[in-house]
């Protein structure tokens, strides 16, 4: 059963010549070395070229696997126009070319992906070989090539030879196939088998309704049922999408919902969405795409599904086309057009963004995407992901593939194509295809590799690992070739030889042990492909399924490969079989290949145990506002915003209006949607006031409720925020204060409020000057059209119920502060007086103190070492380490974003009015490898700024131009200057005369925060909160960031917080929420959440399960 690898095989290469980089974990071998001679060279004709067929570079495969049972990995490469090449591994890393010999050579034709797989459940590596291009169908048909095992030679002695027989088996399907991935569906204990096809025709936009529903033959995709070994074609019935729109490139087979039935997460290029389906276990499979995953790639490429951060849960990884570096960024990407990419998404095509997706699982049913977060985002036109733990150190690392043979998206030639077209159809000439094919740049670049960091972020070690080389690289395999106790990796390049990379960590680091698993399944599921294997070790438990097709167009090896760090021994082994049995094997040495099988197994598996009981449970709400914007798109009105500033509700405020004891909820509402006010009935219920004075035309962005009047009831001031179509002293901005006339009944108090007549954000109350009354602050948001100079922010002091703006003689410091989103009073120097702290959009947190209720004066340099600006959003102030003073929580963008920011390398915002056309021009500026670039594309810097055409009249002329190459001195002389230093939420301290910040769990930088509730849910005596947020209205290229579905974090009451996952706490926002409040419904705490261009969800926290008396209740200051 268990098979230790020699460690003599480990000193093989220990002193051999280093073909590449010194030192390097990875050393590339020479095939004069290896014997690996296969080369996918590419030939372009006027008859065959990228313009001809658009899948021209995608390139060729990879299979590995031991095709002869000795022992050692074996591989076979597909060649897009000449013969494939099978090699059998002789061991010492060389490799015998039997491609003849063994019959596998395929015919000429588009060879595209390989699978290796027991098809005949024989116990013998079979290869499956997709063919595609633009050609007939009979030149199409994909290959089965069964292994007949040991044969006789005809020159004597013995090797091993297939015979193809895909039509026998019913699998020789003339579609236009990228990859087959071989599973067992229906866990009947043979191998079924999903076809991934692609069109080679694309499809114009205005036809994409018509064909949406529609079967396409030969580009759609196809599941094949094994009936006995015969292979039906089920597609349909299946519900498998069989559209023209696909274009499929890549499979990944794994048990996303952890039901013991496998799954398939499908990989799209173009609009058409990726296919999450999700086995019925009936035969037939569900697209569950959008209720899983909240946004996904655009031009999706190779994927892979793995468990990278040891939770045991399957992660989704796909890659796309976006590159790591500004010149290339600049060239290859065009410009955002927000109202098509909207009428995509209401069309069905959902929400795709151009950049690798990293998509964690969370465990209820919902994924996180933080492939930004995690740094393994930009990689250019990138083809295989593949997680394996390449430095055995217990962490799933990842290997990228990248190159696309020619800049087929350049920009300058895509412009100088419909130019070409133009002059030759203007004077009837006809066109030279492949002049243009010629023209094209070719650009290689380099293969990626990520560290896994064990904390949900990856560094790039791509040339500490020996990858440095230039190319152009589609299919790749990792697998321990030497038998050395490594994974190594092979991959397919265009026009050079495949590349063959030795694993040196064993040598490099041979205190790090590891252990491997060959399984052997039972009935014709011989290589138990479907099987799920959890490894505890160190603390950590490894998840694993065998599903060998992953990446692109590849099928990595069956054997499971886990690194144990310094750990040299495993504590248990669990394996759950497909057929539902179950082992568990204990304290088993590490360095060894374990070979299991299935029929060692005894029994069926113990069920799953059950999920503990959740925190909070969403609940129908009993507030039934429907929130709706209108669809301003405010990129219109300024070209080069960030985000949408019209997006700034619902908002929520709770108050006993009516003397009930109990509370009542304003939501705030959107323009043309009226705020409505909901009174809570002693059965729990609320009821909407029919008639109140809330006008339509206003953008409600905060509101509170408290006692403007000193009459003893609630009433409630308003603010008026948004940017719409709003003039700069429009009069929908000016806010508003209704009075209560102690019953609940509201009446507009006309002449009350000062003329504050801009967008606004925030508003909270204190009696500042100690009168006895409650003042107001009220924060400045934006001056619409003119983003980002700083609107007045108001202190207004309380005058018997009339409010006078007070700012001027108050706080003087106060003008021109910035972009306010938020504000809160607290006593900070405990003088008995409400001190004053700010935040907002490119503002550090300001400080405000109060002397003697007569000044605000600034001192945020007495309270920060240094300023920290950000992208804050909102603030909560509590005593969280229980020191007796009030520390802060301060919500910013966080760091799943394009933008970076720090104090060396901060973003920065340079506006002016530079064309004097009457329009703020905001250039915001990001640091790409150590050089600070704007961030707008070349047409949407022009399209802000019109005169720059004449300077900038290529693509290639602006892709290198920095603010100093775009703007004289005299340009930029008086112009603002604005910047980021800082993109995470924080915990800022008090240490009494100053605020240290600390670090908030990472998960509270997925997604920008936006709201904060506070509240005590288990009671002991330590505040926890909950965190929520997220931006969708925002850049096409930053794309959708809604990673937080609602966060849950338990305080210990000494400042530190620990995140409590989903599945615990049960919160499931989705959207962005805007606004969060805990109310009490029938004396227990509910979750109140407003979320944006939808509504109010409504969750209850289960108090019978919680420690503690299980109410929720806050803590008494």
């Amino acid at each position: 059963m268990r098979n230790r690898i020699s460690p003599a095989l480990a000193l093989i290469f220990c002193c051999s010549f280093v073909f590449g980089q010194k030192n390097a974990m990875f050393e590339q071998q020479p095939s004069s070395r290896t014997g690996v001679t296969f080369e996918n060279t590419l030939r372009e004709t006027p008859a065959s070229n990228v313009l001809t067929y658009e899948y021209f570079y995608n390139g060729g495969g990879v299979a590995v696997g031991d095709v002869n049972n000795d022992g050692l990995e074996d591989l076979y490469f597909t060649a897009n126009m000449g013969p494939n090449k099978l090699y059998i591994n002789q061991g010492g890393f060389s490799f015998r070319d039997v491609t003849d010999q063994a019959g596998v050579g395929g015919y000429d034709g588009w060879k595209t992906g390989v699978s290796m797989a027991d098809v005949n459940g024989d116990g013998l590596l079979d290869i499956y070989v997709c063919y595609s291009g633009k050609s007939s169908p009979d030149t199409r048909r994909n290959q089965l090539f069964i292994n007949n095992g040991p044969t006789d030679l005809p020159g004597g002695g013995k090797g091993v030879t297939f015979t193809e027989r895909a039509r026998e088996y019913g699998l020789d399907d003339p579609s236009y196939s990228t990859q087959a991935a071989f599973f067992d569906m229906d866990r009947d204990g043979d191998l079924d088998m999903y076809l991934v096809n692609h069109n080679v025709t694309v499809i114009r936009s205005f036809e994409f309704g018509d064909v949406k529903n529609t079967r396409d033959p030969y580009a759609g995709d196809k599941l094949f049922r094994n009936d006995n070994g015969r292979f039906t074609d089920i597609s349909q019935a299946a519900g498998i999408k069989g559209n023209p729109l696909g274009f499929g490139l890549g499979i990944s087979v794994s048990d996303i919902n952890n039901d013991g039935w496998p799954d398939l997460y499908v990989t799209n290029d173009y609009v058409e969405p990726d296919y999450l389906y999700i086995n019925n276990q009936d035969g037939t499979f569900s697209d569950r795409l959008t209720d899983y995953m909240q946004h996904i790639s655009h031009f999706s490429m190779g994927c892979d599904v793995s468990d990278f951060n040891n939770d045991g849960l399957p992660d989704i990884f796909t890659l796309d086309m976006l590159p790591e570096d500004n010149k290339r960024q600049k060239l290859l990407y065009g410009p955002d057009n927000y109202e098509h990419y909207a009428l995509m998404v209401l069309n069905g095509f959902y929400f795709q963004n151009m950049r690798n997706m990293l998509h964690l699982n969370n465990g209820d049913g919902t994924y996180s995407e933080i492939g930004q977060f995690a740094g393994i985002s930009n990689t250019d036109w990138s083809w295989a992901p593949l997680f394996a733990d390449y430095d055995n150190d217990g962490w799933k690392d990842v290997f990228i593939t990248n190159g696309y043979y020619r800049d087929y998206t350049n920009r300058d030639f895509m412009k100088y194509k419909g130019d070409y077209y133009f002059e030759k159809a203007k004077n009837h000439e006809p066109a030279d295809t492949f002049h243009l094919v010629t023209s094209m740049s070719s650009t290689p670049v380099h293969n990626y590799a990520f560290h896994n960091n064990g904390d949900l972020t990856f560094t790039d070690v791509s040339e500490d690992w020996g990858f440095r080389e230039r190319n152009f690289s589609n299919g790749s395999v990792y697998a321990d070739l030497d038998n050395d106790g490594d994974l190594d990796l092979v991959v397919n390049n265009q026009n050079e030889p495949a590349s063959l990379y030795k694993n040196l960590s064993k040598e490099h680091q041979p205190e790090r042990h590891f252990i491997q698993l060959s399984l052997t399944g039972a009935g014709k599921n011989t290589r138990a492909l479907g099987a799920r294997v959890k490894i505890y070790a160190g603390g950590q438990v490894q998840f694993f399924e065998i599903s060998p097709t992953r990446g692109f167009q590849s099928s990595v090896s069956y054997r499971i490969h886990a690194g144990l760090g310094g750990t040299a021994a495993v504590d248990s082994i669990r394996i759950d079989w497909p057929s539902g049995k179950e082992l568990v094997l204990d304290k088993v040495p590490a360095d060894q290949l374990l070979k299991v099988n299935e029929d060692e197994s005894k029994g069926v598996q113990n069920p799953q145990p059950a999920a503990g009981p959740k925190i909070f449970t969403k609940i129908a709400s009993a507030i039934d506002y429907q929130h709706v914007e209108q669809g301003f798109n405010d990129f219109k009105r300024q070209p080069l915003l960030m985000t949408m500033l019209t997006t700034c509700g619902p908002v929520l405020a709770l108050g006993d209006v009516n003397g009930d004891g109990l509370q009542d909820v304003y939501v705030g509402g959107a323009q043309e949607t009226p705020g409505k006010l909901y009174t809570q009935d002693d059965r729990g219920g609320f009821q909407s006031s029919a008639v109140l004075p809330f006008d339509p035309r206003y953008t409600d962005a905060d509101a509170l409720f408290f006692d403007a009047d000193g009459d003893g009831d609630q009433d409630l001031y308003v603010v008026s925020g948004g940017y719409n179509e709003y003039t700069e002293k429009d009069n929908a901005l000016q806010d508003r204060l209704y009075l209560n006339n102690g019953s609940g009944k509201f009446g507009l108090a006309q002449k009350a409020l000062p003329d504050m007549r801009v967008s606004k954000s925030c508003v909270t109350a204190a009696d500042f000057d100690g009168d006895g009354d409650l003042d107001l602050f009220v924060g400045g948001r934006v001056i619409p059209g003119k983003y980002p100079l700083a609107p007045e922010s108001f202190l207004l002091e309380n005058k018997g119920g009339r409010f006078e703006s007070v700012a001027a003689k108050v706080a003087p410091d106060l003008a021109g502060i910035g972009m306010v989103t938020d504000a809160e009073w607290v006593d900070l120097n405990k003088d008995g007086r409400m001190d004053l702290v700010l935040a907002g959009e490119f503002m550090p947190i300001e400080v405000f103190l109060n002397e003697g209720g007569r000044k605000l004066v600034r001192a945020t340099d007495r309270f920060f070492d240094r300023p920290l600006a950000g992208l804050w959003n909102r603030l909560a102030v509590y005593d969280f380490d229980g020191d007796g003073d009030e520390d802060i929580l301060a919500g910013n963008f966080g760091l799943n974003t394009q933008l970076k920011a720090n104090a060396k390398e901060p973003t920065t915002l340079v506006y002016k009015d530079f064309d004097k056309n009457g329009s703020v021009d905001p250039i915001l500026n990001c640091y790409i490898q150590g050089k600070s670039y704007p961030f707008a594309s070349r047409e949407e810097l022009l399209d802000q700024i019109y005169s720059l055409r004449s300077k900038f009249t290529s693509y290639e002329s602006y892709s290198d131009a920095q603010l100093q190459n775009i703007f004289s001195k005299g340009d930029l002389k008086n112009a603002g200057e604005l910047e980021i230093t800082v993109l995470e939420s924080l915990y800022f301290e008090n240490l009494g005369n100053r605020f240290e910040p600390h670090s908030l769990p990472v998960q509270a930088q997925f997604s920008p925060g936006y709201a904060i509730a506070l509240t005590d849910y288990n009671q002991d005596g330590n505040m926890d909160f909950i965190l929520a947020g997220n931006q969708s209205s925002i850049r096409i290229r930053m794309g959708v960031i809604d990673a937080n579905f609602g966060q849950l974090f338990q305080g210990d009451g000494k400042g530190h917080f620990q995140y409590v996952p989903q599945t615990r706490s049960g919160l499931r926002l989705t959207g962005d929420t805007k606004s969060l409040q805990v109310i009490r419904v029938q004396g227990m705490p509910y979750l109140l959440a407003g979320v944006n261009n939808v509504g109010v969800e409504m969750y209850r926290l289960n108090a019978d399960e919680q420690p503690g008396n299980g109410r929720g209740e806050v803590p008494k200051k």
